[in-house]
């Protein structure tokens, strides 16, 4: 071999050496259209009309996740396990204003200690039971945890309780 092929040889090594790792939960393309392709058969069910913009497990791996638009502009993500092949759906959440929570909803949560004025509110209809838990989080500069929603209230056949 010559100097150059060594020199091209060695340039070629440190290339792939300085290349970023490829993440392990990284799935062929193939494989996750097909996922979605199943899971968005199942999702369009829980939410019709709703229009499909992607799939993609949750950070922990135990989840598939499903996001769309429905007719009205709504964003929505359906929350999805699969067991022995089929998919069910957990829950299906969107972003509501707060104004638009039932009222016994906004009263359960001013009754609770920790009173605050929610900046987003998540409505997450439960597919088990049809409940809605509405998760309520803080302005950020008021922020006393780091993950999660601040207060949760469950609303369900006309009660509404603060879930702890």
């Amino acid at each position: 071999m010559t100097k150059v092929q060594y020199a091209f040889i060695a340039l070629a090594l440190a290339a792939a050496a300085c290349s970023p790792p490829v993440p392990e939960t990284t799935q062929p393309e193939a494989e996750v259209s097909s996922v979605l392709g199943d899971a968005s058969v199942v999702a369009s069910a829980a939410a019709p009309g709703v229009t499909i913009t992607s799939g993609e497990l949750n950070a922990r791996g135990d989840q598939y996740e499903v996001t769309g638009t429905l007719p009205n502009g709504d964003e929505i993500e359906v929350d999805m396990v699969q067991s022995n092949g089929a998919w069910t759906v957990i829950e299906i959440q969107r972003d509501v204003a707060w104004s638009s929570v039932p009222e016994l909803v906004r009263a359960t949560a001013a009754a609770a200690p920790d009173l605050f004025e929610p900046v987003r509110v998540i409505e997450s209809t439960q597919a088990a039971d049809g409940s809605v838990v509405y998760e309520l989080f803080r302005a950020a500069e008021d922020r006393i945890r780091s993950r999660g929603p601040d207060m949760e209230v469950r609303w369900h056949e006309g009660s509404a309780e603060v879930i702890p």
